[in-house]
């Protein structure tokens, strides 16, 4: 288990710290160079390949290298290519070549969605489901300590440097990492199961009634942190913060925070169930939302969006441990790539969703309309995930009770 919690962490962080640039830092350069909010929103947009991985999630569960782990060439392979494209997004300037960017940025969110499709198959295959928290805690602390690294160790202290300098840095850290996960780096036995998902059994696991829950509450209760959480490149620049004060406060504090998180949550799940923390969780975030919301009546000010911003890089990562600990559980054998796929697709293009919405309308609007608006959103998951807390206590028992009930037949 060691080895692949090992393998775990390090990919995770190598896929995190370029998906944040992605998602945050190249929003950070391309606000400072004058680009409006509606131009930064086709981030969002770029991102949507990366929530249609499903369409290739059972080519992952299908195709293997006999006598290898199945998932080791398509984790390689990825963070091949996203070493190439961080070399293509060398030559661009952010004054003069957005579109070109946001093109190559499209690209990074294919590659980094292979990557963490096959990843997530590794894990669902090579844990047993008591150390599903412990994985999904490594993977949150690891995506959140990238985070940590990309704002102190490249945006903080080289933003003022320029683009090419952050991109460079990206790309000599992805080459490394490279090597280090074709060298040293183990990825499980090499595994062949009987069952092998068809091209368009992507949406199955969605029958099952647990994960169809599962998706609607969760999807709800954190549309109240994605505001603050996906609009915070914007959120700071407009508040007067430069690229590196932005990396230092959205990147390092905020994923320092979100480190915090993602280590709370385990306990608290192994003591009360992913289900009750993902539970606990939401009813903080409509709380937070609409104190925020009511605060931001008065004066939108720096500190408010400090505080907004800390807070959903805190909860978002608690909340990703608590869903993923649960969905790992759901899984089923010879198709794990192919069901956290699809789940974490149609989830993550929500998220977008809202993500892009929300950041659009921010000079239309405003933060207190929209934080609000959100806040009711999230109420309404929160009144549906307390209708199906004795579902999820119930499933969660069943494999102890039938094991019980087993012995109990043989004495």
């Amino acid at each position: 288990m060691k080895p692949l919690l090992v393998t775990l962490g390090t990919i995770s962080f190598a896929c995190a710290l370029i998906a944040q640039f992605a998602s945050q830092g190249i929003a950070l350069f391309l606000r400072e160079a004058g680009a409006s909010s509606s131009l930064i929103a086709l981030i969002f947009i770029a991102g949507i390949p990366f929530t249609l991985r499903f369409i290739w999630a059972p080519l992952i569960d299908r195709f293997r290298v006999r006598g290898q782990p199945r998932f080791r060439i398509w984790i390689l392979g990825s963070q091949l290519a996203v070493s190439l494209l961080l070399a293509a997004l060398l030559t661009t300037n952010p004054e003069t070549d957005a579109i070109q960017i946001i093109v190559i940025a499209v690209l990074l969110f294919i590659a980094l969605g292979t990557a963490l499709t096959s990843l997530g198959g590794m894990i669902a295959e090579g844990l047993d489901k008591r150390d599903h928290s412990k994985g999904a805690s490594v993977q949150a602390a690891a995506s959140a300590l990238a985070g940590f690294s990309l704002g102190a160790g490249v945006l903080y202290l080289l933003g003022s440097l320029g683009w090419q300098s952050v991109v460079a840095t990206l790309l000599i850290c992805s080459v490394v990492l490279l090597v280090i996960a074709y060298s040293f780096l183990s990825f499980g036995p090499a595994l062949d199961p009987e069952t092998k998902p068809s091209l368009l059994s992507q949406f199955s696991i969605l029958r099952q009634k647990e994960v169809s829950r599962l998706f609607i509450v969760s999807s709800l209760v954190s549309a109240s942190i994605v505001v603050p959480f996906g609009a915070k490149s914007v959120l700071l620049i407009d508040a007067g913060f430069s690229v590196s004060e932005s990396g230092l406060i959205s990147l390092v504090f905020g994923n320092l925070l979100g480190f915090t998180g993602a280590l709370l949550a385990k306990p608290l799940i192994d003591l009360f169930g992913g289900f009750r923390v993902l539970i606990g969780i939401g009813s903080l975030n409509v709380i937070a939302a609409l104190a925020f919301a009511f605060l931001a009546l008065n004066e939108i000010g720096p500190i408010l969006i400090v505080a907004s911003i800390l807070w959903a890089n805190l909860v978002v990562y608690a909340t990703f441990t608590a869903n993923r600990t649960i969905l790992l559980g759901l899984c089923r054998p010879g198709r794990q790539a192919t069901d956290l796929a699809s789940f974490t697709s149609l989830e993550a293009l929500v998220f977008l969703v809202i993500a892009g919405v929300s950041t659009s309308l921010l000079d239309s609007l405003g933060l207190s309309i929209i934080l609000c608006f959100a806040g009711l959103i999230s109420s309404a998951g929160l009144f549906l995930g307390l209708q199906y807390v004795q579902l999820f206590e119930n499933e969660s028992r069943r494999p102890v009770d039938d094991c019980a009930r087993s012995i109990l037949n043989k004495k």
